[in-house]
């Protein structure tokens, strides 16, 4: 194991999923520690679904304390730090975050990120990154993305230190100064802000306005003049909208 900023790194040839390994590391060690692998073929997304990983690309899941009432701010913090990491490497393209913690580059998937309950106070996060490939949309079911297509000619680690320099970065901001201005600029570059968007819950459609988000990071969906607290769901553009 090494150290990493503030982190304790353990780096690994393969595994099953590198949020497993941070939850045995954390209690194994009581501190904030990261674990990164080559390679992962059990990797899990949100809402149970499995993330298709390639050899190389970034895999990493960092365990630290946190209370569980700032869960929903941190979770847009996550998206806010892969955006910069992306235009830190691509600072042409065009990329948004989509609610809660999705990364878009051109409207295509470059990243997943996957919040789980870890030890005593522990908190896991997850993240998966395409770096050397990503899957085909017929595979994903969606347009995905990654950084060596779009240009950056980086690897897995390397992007993994830059990652872990904007994460201090951000989680210093958001200790000394509170979430507003982070929130600002979660929101300066958020899919579909104040156009029309659908939110799916399990068998559940909602449409609405996206608003932005509220002091914990709930999505704002107006309906009839009313602002509504979103949960959970997935976002996604109308189609109308989308061809004006």
């Amino acid at each position: 194991m090494k150290q990493i900023g503030s982190w304790i790194w353990k780096d690994v040839e393969a595994t099953g999923s590198t949020n497993d390994e941070a939850y045995t590391l954390s209690c194994e060690l009581h501190l904030p520690c990261v674990v990164t692998a080559r390679e992962q073929n059990k990797g899990r997304g949100r809402r149970g679904r499995s993330w298709i990983g390639y050899k190389d690309n970034l895999f990493m899941s960092f365990s630290f304390p946190m209370p569980s009432h700032q869960i929903g701010q941190v979770v847009i913090l996550s998206g806010l730090a892969i955006l910069r990491l992306v235009q830190s490497f691509c600072p042409e393209v065009k990329v948004e975050v989509k609610w809660p913690n999705d990364v878009l580059v051109d409207g295509a998937k470059i990243s997943g990120i996957l919040f789980e309950k870890g030890p005593n106070d522990f908190w896991i996060m997850g993240i998966g990154v395409n770096i050397v490939a990503h899957p085909e949309p017929c595979q994903a079911g969606y347009a995905t993305t990654g950084l060596n297509y779009l240009g950056a000619n980086t690897n897995r680690l390397e992007a993994f230190k830059r990652f872990v320099r904007i994460w201090d970065d951000i989680m210093t901001d958001y200790q000394d100064n509170g979430f507003c201005n982070l929130r600002q600029a979660w929101l300066d570059n958020a899919f579909k802000l104040d156009k029309k968007i659908m939110i799916r819950q399990d068998n559940k459609s909602t449409e609405g306005v996206f608003k932005g988000i509220d002091d914990n990071g709930c999505l704002l969906l107006e309906q009839e003049g009313q602002d509504i607290k979103v949960l959970v769901g997935d976002v996604f553009g109308i189609k109308q909208e989308e061809e004006k």
